[in-house]
């Protein structure tokens, strides 16, 4: 599928949830749909730093905070070999990104490559519940919204061989519990530019 028939799938969505306000109130927070271009960007870079890909070790893609799916109908589409977990709480958002996904993507139910899932990405219950192995992590996206703490306290004792990639317009953005590997600035067609962060491994664990 092109990117451009990916936007006009996800600027429906986008019309549908947030009815003209660019943000959306939900029972877990907030959601910000990030413009599909950045998201592409954000993956192409990914692959070049060697995190997805065919440099990349394999394991599964988290997408934490899936939102209407469209971050992860992108990793989906762009890195057809790596499996996909998009994770989201708010029951409205799932429902939408179901929608989507099988629009985007063509899948049934039951997909073995993309996964949408309902829960909470920082409880490892829902790992279990949809057979997800922790250890088998290689990837965790999101965008934050003043959980990237919260998430790298999950990440650092739950997926401690995952890489959590956060971007966002935050320069000032700080995670404590995992060390900084890797920053990239993408530029934004429009408005400030994005910043891609790639953390990894406990502070002052010797084996990082």
């Amino acid at each position: 599928m092109s990117i451009g028939r990916l936007e006009a799938i996800f600027q429906r969505s986008e019309r549908a949830l947030a009815h003209g306000v660019p943000i959306r109130k939900t029972s877990a927070g907030i959601w910000v749909p990030s413009p599909i271009s950045m998201i592409v960007d954000v993956v192409s870079a990914l692959r070049e730093i060697g995190l997805l890909g065919p440099a990349a070790a394999g394991g599964a893609v988290v997408d934490a905070g899936m939102g209407d799916g469209r971050v992860t109908a992108v990793v989906a589409l762009r890195e057809p070999s790596q499996p996909v977990y998009g994770i989201e709480r708010d029951p409205v958002l799932h429902s939408r990104a179901e929608q989507n996904l099988r629009r985007a993507l063509r899948m049934s139910r039951g997909s073995p490559r993309v996964h949408p899932v309902e829960g909470d990405y920082c409880d490892v219950a829902t790992y279990a519940a949809c057979g997800l192995d922790l250890q088998a992590v290689g990837v965790v996206v999101n965008y934050p919204d003043g959980n990237q703490e919260r998430l790298a306290r999950f990440v650092a004792a739950h997926a401690p061989d995952a890489s959590l990639c956060l971007f966002t317009h935050d320069r000032d953005l700080e995670v404590r519990e995992l060390v900084l590997r890797t920053e990239r600035d993408l530029p934004a067609d429009y408005g400030p530019d994005w910043r891609l962060c790639v953390y990894r491994g406990r502070p002052g664990d010797p084996r990082r």
